[in-house]
């Protein structure tokens, strides 16, 4: 099936495939352009297969069991057989039944049984009826396209630093996790667990992760997933940096550069799956997701993803099975705070997998700059381009001479300058270019919102320097210009760094996603230190480095889950989750002291010191109330008292602030507004109960929903039911976490029908895509339905949506002759931002009810698209809770 790559033709360098989870391609276009720009790219070709054969892996502490037995080859046996017999049946049914010339690209036995193959030599025009064959073969469950997973994305602050002059990164992170008193006085170091990495790969031979590779060493396992023939180096040896960087924060350990991660003791795998530079494919992270399993991992670390996704993505769905096994998995939640609600990423989204949100970090070193004659105000900035290239140089900083956004051409010369420029209206390189053309050196942008700013203004036509600073800082610049009464200041950038206290310090990151789950699921789980963290990169990068990131808070989680392991050896792996949240630590929100929302930090920051000495446990561990339709309004939850002695526990409602992602019509926004109006809980049984050692108490909790918000609306509260023990002051308060939505969420918009979507279109001779348009239901243009010559349907999704049908529909006849081949299950939302949709080429062809594929002769036809509301399974045309768009008509002529 080929896929169209649409973009305005004026805007042909700016467009770029999205990174997401959704089996359908994403890209970027302006809708306000009447006509497009076609370009040909290469259609799916790599699949994953499914069969029905269990896999033969086992729970983890059964797996251990045998081995020790000596049992474990034997009992397993029987089932490889049986696996290895499918996949050798399948292949023979390629070469003979087929005769389809496909590549193996990787082999799944052991968490899943399947096989990835490529079948680029198959003809894009016969590639359909090649599939709906494998799909109808016995045994074969699913085919699904692979999905293309681009590189972890962080931000880098700076490298090179010392370590030895850096006191506020990692150790003041330690004090705030309990991380330094789960060191010092319960002597936790997390010796003995292995953790697996799966990354970009680690620099072994750096001092911090023990210098070398295999038996003795710090990383003793992995497997290049990449270039595992090519490669000069053993194991999983990395050439990026972001992999370095999450094994410092687990385990770095070295007292030469006196610097420690979580874990200092633990041992480390090292499996790399992404490429120097590019993206990579979710079947080469499940081949090293079974390579962890068969590794004998304890803790598998995943600071990947991105994107809205749900838990039945292939990918999901194996480290849920990881998980399951014993296994404990840790995924980021993702780093697109700035698009609104429901961005979880896969894998992080299946409910057996911690999913972690990012906290700020206190405290950065940063490169800086001075305001000439007030050397008290000390300005930082981070981007990688400008970071070791400024010197001791001064410049002056003036406005632009018209417009704060800097959006539009310049009436006078900037020659020499550096313009400060507010964000907003058009993007960086738009602003840049206008600053360039008028002369100016370089540009200083400044957030229009609380945080920092990472601009983007890396454009090859760009030529001068730029970089973001903090609204504060903006502002701290605007009023040194109206003090001096001059239209240009002087600023001196310095070429030492300096230390710096993160204004956002103990907040949720902005970049970190947010929450809920495509089903209202509670997600993220937790949170941990994430932004401008200091840890290892590769020896020839620097050493050591600052970044930014969920990327960062995931390896935090998996390094306090080691140590909760080490203390605990016999703790049941799938309790690992429920510990750390019932003892977190929720963040409050900006300015206030009323926690932030749950659906942003989950349980809050981890506190591994709380989480291990922490005898009261509760089930369940946090509570999905859903929306007003299904919640019920009142929940259980059991609480045991572990201690050794009697003790009284006080019961408290620390409601969180509530939070409206969506439009007036259930469309997700990218701003997400607070309100303090809150749920109410009534406690059954009283507000205290009291438990002898050992005794489990059934509590009965009701919830009544927030009364001051509009139930339309779809406001998301939230909050957390504490437990504090009253007799002994030592023993740290527990709680559950709660989140639910007011209102109906099978009332948000599905598909976006406003702004001119979803839009049909069709190539003009000069390979142009132009909306096709009929009158009074007669087409007014036709397609042969060859090569580029076909027609594709551009959409927006707007709430992650369980299934999408695409029905052709017989104009004359009006019947429904079958459905579109189109893989349609399981889409995350596109998001907010105006310029993203899906594409579904279409080239005539058609599947019947019987499940074969056939090509339409001439006529006339429309396609009917149907979407499923939440919660609702039908895609029937004529279904209940639905969604529909009809196409214009259109006709096909060979």
């Amino acid at each position: 099936m080929p896929v169209i790559h649409a973009v305005p033709i004026e805007k042909r360098l700016q467009a770029a495939p999205d990174n997401t989870q959704a089996p359908l391609s994403v890209w970027d276009f302006e809708s306000d352009i009447p006509f497009f720009q076609a370009f040909a790219a290469a259609p799916p070709s790599s699949f994953l297969i499914e069969f029905d054969q269990p896999a033969t892996g086992v729970d983890r502490q059964e797996r251990v069991r045998l081995e020790k037995q000596g049992e474990f080859q034997e009992q397993t046996a029987g089932r490889l057989a049986n696996v290895a017999e499918q996949h050798s049946n399948f292949q023979a049914f390629l070469n003979d039944n087929l005769n389809v010339d496909y590549t193996l690209r990787h082999e799944f036995f052991t968490l899943m049984n399947g096989m990835s193959i490529d079948l680029q030599s198959v003809p894009p025009t016969q590639l359909p009826h090649i599939l709906e064959q494998i799909r109808s073969l016995p045994g074969v469950i699913k085919v699904s396209p692979l999905i293309s997973l681009n590189q972890p994305k962080t931000v880098l602050h700076g490298t090179g630093f010392d370590a030895l002059a850096v006191s506020p990164e990692l150790s003041t992170a330690h004090e705030q996790t309990g991380v330094l008193n789960a060191r010092n006085n319960l002597h936790l170091l997390g010796k003995g667990i292995k953790i697996g990495i799966i990354d970009t790969g680690i620099d072994y031979t750096h001092e911090a992760l023990g210098g070398c590779y295999g038996p003795r060493c710090k990383v003793q396992y992995g497997s290049d997933f990449v270039d595992p023939y090519g490669s000069k180096t053993p194991g999983g040896y990395d050439c990026v940096g972001h992999g370095t960087h999450v094994a410092g924060i687990i385990a770095g350990n070295s007292t030469v550069s006196n610097f420690f991660g979580v874990a200092p003791q633990a041992t480390l795998g090292a499996y790399r799956v992404f490429p120097c530079t590019g993206t990579s494919k979710d079947d080469i992270i499940i081949a090293a997701l079974e390579q962890a399993y068969t590794d004998g991992m304890d803790i598998v670390n995943l600071s990947l993803g991105g994107g809205s996704s749900w838990a039945n993505t292939a990918l999901s769905k194996v480290a849920g099975t990881l998980a399951s096994m014993g296994v404990v998995v840790v995924a980021a939640i993702g780093n697109d705070g700035e698009l609104g609600l429901e961005e979880v990423s896969s894998p992080s989204i299946n409910p057996s997998t911690i999913s972690v949100a990012s906290f700020e970090g206190s405290g950065y070193l940063a490169n800086y700059f001075e305001i000439e004659g007030v050397p008290d105000i000390r300005i930082d900035y981070f981007d990688p381009d400008t970071t070791n290239a400024m010197g001791d140089t001064t410049f002056k900083v003036v406005l632009p001479d018209h417009d704060p956004e800097g959006c539009q051409q310049y009436s006078k010369s900037m020659e020499g300058n550096v313009v400060l420029i507010k964000r907003g209206s058009c993007t960086f390189v738009k602003k840049a270019e206008f600053a360039q053309q008028a002369g100016a050196v370089g540009c200083i942008f400044y957030n229009n919102v609380e945080g920092g700013l990472h601009s983007k203004s890396d454009d090859p036509s760009i030529h001068i320097f730029g970089h973001g600073i903090t609204q504060r800082q903006g502002q701290l610049i605007l009023d040194q210009l109206a003090t001096s009464n001059k239209a240009s200041i002087n600023i001196n950038y310095k070429d030492k760094k300096g230390v710096f206290k993160n204004e956002m310090a103990n907040q949720i990151s902005i970049f970190s996603s947010w929450g809920l789950g495509p089903e209202l699921e509670l997600k993220p789980d937790i949170g941990a230190p994430g932004g401008y963290i200091y840890s290892t990169v590769p020896v020839n990068k620097g050493s050591f480095a600052t970044m930014s990131g969920t990327s960062m808070a995931t390896p935090y989680i998996a390094g306090s889950a080691a140590l909760l392991l080490e203390s605990e050896p016999t703790i049941d792996r799938k309790d690992v989750l429920g510990r750390l949240q019932s003892y977190a630590k929720p963040g409050l929100y900006k300015n206030t002291l009323i926690p932030d929302s749950v659906a942003r930090q989950g349980a809050g920051m981890v506190n591994i010191f709380d989480a291990v000495r922490g005898k009261a446990f509760v089930e369940p561990t946090h509570l999905g109330l859903n929306d007003t339709l299904h919640t019920k309004g009142t929940y259980t939850i059991a609480l045991t008292n572990h201690y050794n002695s009697a003790e009284t526990f006080s019961l408290t409602h620390v409601p969180a602030m509530s939070v409206l992602g969506y439009t007036p019509n259930g469309q997700p926004s990218d701003k997400v507004n607070y309100n303090e109006t809150t749920a109410e809980i009534i406690f059954s049984g009283g507000r205290s109960v009291h438990l002898e050692s050992g005794e489990t108490r059934l509590l009965e909790i009701q919830f009544k929903q927030p009364t001051g918000l509009n139930v339309e609306s779809h406001w998301i509260y939230s909050g957390y039911i504490r437990m504090e023990p009253t007799l002994n002051a030592d023993f740290p308060a527990l709680q559950v976490p709660y989140a639910g939505m007011l209102g109906s969420y099978s009332t948000v918009d599905i598909l976006d029908l406003e702004e001119g979507f979803p839009v049909l279109l069709g190539p003009t001779k000069e390979g142009r895509l132009m909306p096709i348009i009929s009158r009074n239901g007669q087409a007014l243009g036709s397609f042969p339905m060859t090569r580029n010559r076909i027609v594709t349907l551009a959409l927006k999704i707007s709430n992650p949506l369980r299934s999408l049908r695409v029905f052709v529909v017989d104009v004359a006849r009006k019947s429904i002759l079958g459905m579109a081949p189109v893989e349609g299950n399981y889409l995350g939302r596109t998001d907010s931002v105006k310029a993203k949709f899906f594409v579904m080429p279409w080239s005539g062809r058609v599947i019947d009810s019987y499940g074969e594929v056939f090509k339409l002769p001439d006529g006339d036809y429309s396609l009917m698209v149907i979407a499923p509301k939440p919660f609702s399974t039908s895609s029937d045309p004529d279904g209940a809770k639905r969604e529909s768009w009809v196409s214009p008509v259109i006709r096909i002529r060979q």
